[in-house]
């Protein structure tokens, strides 16, 4: 499988769990189900899973980035690294309303892929 076709997968399946999420009006299943299907993955799914979820981290869906966010950080993704400090430097010139608490999040995770 190439990584656009592995990418088209991991998106329509977020879809497909942010949906149910919603419709049951709770974020966390979404986050759960991603979280076991990346533990499912072999070591070269996951090397492609890590490469999306760094994108993610870059969309400009919120929630598709708190997911990808939360992923990174509860996995350890260490190569999310470069789009962390991507997203970091977009935050700071942000006129977003949530834009500080955002980048006070992704500072944390930073640091402690680090750490």
């Amino acid at each position: 499988m190439t990584l656009d076709e592995f990418r088209l997968k991991m998106v329509s399946y977020w879809h497909s769990v942010d949906d149910e999420a919603k419709s049951l009006k709770d974020p966390h299943i979404a986050l759960e189900k991603l979280r076991i299907l990346y533990k499912k993955f072999d070591d070269a799914e996951r090397l492609m899973a890590d490469k999306v979820l760094s994108e993610w981290v870059l969309s400009e869906d919120e929630t598709m980035r708190f997911d990808a966010l939360a992923l990174i950080d509860d996995l350890k993704i260490r190569t999310g690294a470069p789009a962390l400090h991507l997203l970091a430097t977009r935050l700071t010139s942000s006129d977003v309303p949530s834009a500080p608490y955002e980048l006070k999040k992704v500072l944390r995770i930073i640091s402690s892929l680090a750490a």
